[in-house]
């Protein structure tokens, strides 16, 4: 019996260990990442990873590559992976383009004379393709814990002249509990003021980040007010959850931003000036 057990012990353990053994990446490329037949960029194809699509690496060659990447330099050393869902399938990567955490998905907009890429934001639904063609705007849920701020924008398949990238954000009051809340999206807001975003080049751009000072922006009131509006919008239990507030942020009320805006002036080759503008809806409460 006890030689059963040792044997059932020694097999987890193996197979733990392998487990922790596994090394994944996924691809952080926005085209994509081609597999070659060996660690050589003249290498043949073998075939082609796509966005955030997993891969197991097997083996690091330390066989070193410097690319460029619009401009920046990108160093790393071509990597043997396995492809995911072919057990026999191997081949070689470059490796500054695989990230050791998984990323969210590219939210991708289409415009009518170009495609608008969004790095890095988790959102809900973020399988969908959303259109801004006919639209001048349009209204992303962003998942708790996540902002647009300084995300990467690029700007793909333009036919426009040029195109110039703003943003500013709006605060609102909440109302804390101990899971529920109750937020004032339909009363008084502070909006800061259209600034333009980083540009890194003609078709990139880097968004906007705000300090906790910023969160805390908001209009003039007054308390009666606030408890009013509470009163009004959530209930009386809500008022009295707050009656002994003094200030718009003493807990459990409290200033946060609500709302982050995104503007996109695009100019055709014909002078023809339109604006569309993303609106993304940020959990409060919490």
């Amino acid at each position: 019996m006890k030689t059963t057990k040792h044997f059932l012990t020694a097999i987890l353990l193996l197979l733990v260990a392998f487990s922790y053994g596994q090394d994944y990446a996924y691809v952080n490329a926005d085209s994509g990442l081609t597999v070659r037949e060996r660690p050589d960029i003249g290498a043949s194809k073998l075939g082609k990873l796509m966005y955030n699509e997993a891969v197991e690496v097997v083996e690091k060659t330390k066989v070193k590559l410097v690319v460029v990447d619009q401009g920046n330099k990108i160093s790393g050393e071509w990597v043997k992976i396995k492809m995911n869902g072919y057990q026999d399938l191997k081949g070689y990567v470059f490796n500054g383009f695989l990230s050791e955490t998984k990323i969210p998905k590219i939210i991708n907009v289409k415009f009518s004379e170009a495609n608008v890429h969004i790095k890095n934001l988790s959102i809900v639904d973020d399988d969908a393709v959303r259109h801004l063609d006919y639209e001048d705007n349009l209204v992303i849920d962003v998942k708790l814990g996540h902002s647009p701020e300084n995300k990467t924008i690029v700007i793909k398949d333009s036919n426009y002249k040029s195109v110039k990238v703003l943003q500013r954000y709006e605060n609102s009051i909440t109302i804390m509990n101990e899971g529920p809340h109750c937020d004032l999206i339909d009363w008084k807001h502070y909006n800061s003021d259209w600034k333009p975003v980083k540009k890194i080049n003609e078709f990139k751009f880097e968004t906007l980040s705000y300090s906790e000072a910023d969160y805390k922006k908001f209009l003039p009131v007054t308390i009666d007010d606030l408890k009013l509006a509470v009163s009004q919008q959530c209930g009386e239990d809500w008022a009295k959850y707050i009656e002994k507030v003094t200030a718009i942020n003493q807990y459990p009320a409290g200033v946060t931003t609500s709302r982050i805006f995104i503007k996109f002036i695009l100019t055709d080759f014909e002078n023809i000036v339109t604006e569309k503008t993303i609106e993304f809806v940020i959990p409060m409460g919490c």
